[in-house]
């Protein structure tokens, strides 16, 4: 191969080398973009549990229960009562209350909105990623033949 050829070789050598950084980039990047979509994803699924406990403090049944039959009794026998179910669920319950629920829900659609921009930016990262090894590939490719 004369002089030419040699030039070719170094330049797509050197073109495949930072295009392989720019992969390593978006390829940080995008772990980036994945662990931040599961860690707002991990926050919702909080704020929507809390908004599940205070719906069901709120209307919860009467805690004075009919007697039960001799059925019911034997069935509920060594079962936890509702008072106890509710200290461990609610331990402070002087703090649920219907404007919680509204402040819940505030909260939980501007993490939505956030998940959404994240999941977005991870897919234009993706995307970024897969035409940056699909280059290298045509580069290498053109060097083989």
């Amino acid at each position: 191969m004369g002089a030419g050829g040699a030039s070719d070789d170094g330049e797509v050598t050197v073109a495949t080398a930072a295009a392989s950084e720019v992969i390593a980039d978006l390829r940080q990047r995008r772990r980036d973009m994945r662990r931040e979509l599961a860690r707002v994803r991990w926050w919702r699924r909080l704020v929507q549990a809390r908004r599940d406990l205070a719906v069901a403090f709120l209307t919860q049944p009467e805690s004075s229960s009919p007697v039960l039959d001799l059925s019911w009794e034997a069935l509920a026998a060594g079962a936890p009562t509702s008072a106890e179910l509710a200290a461990a669920v609610w331990p402070d319950a002087t703090t649920f209350a219907a404007s919680n629920l509204d402040e819940l829900d505030a909260l939980d659609g501007r993490l939505e909105a956030y998940e959404a921009r994240v999941a977005v930016t991870l897919d234009n990262v993706t995307a970024q990623m897969v035409r940056a090894l699909a280059h290298v590939h045509r580069m290498e490719s053109g060097k083989e033949s």
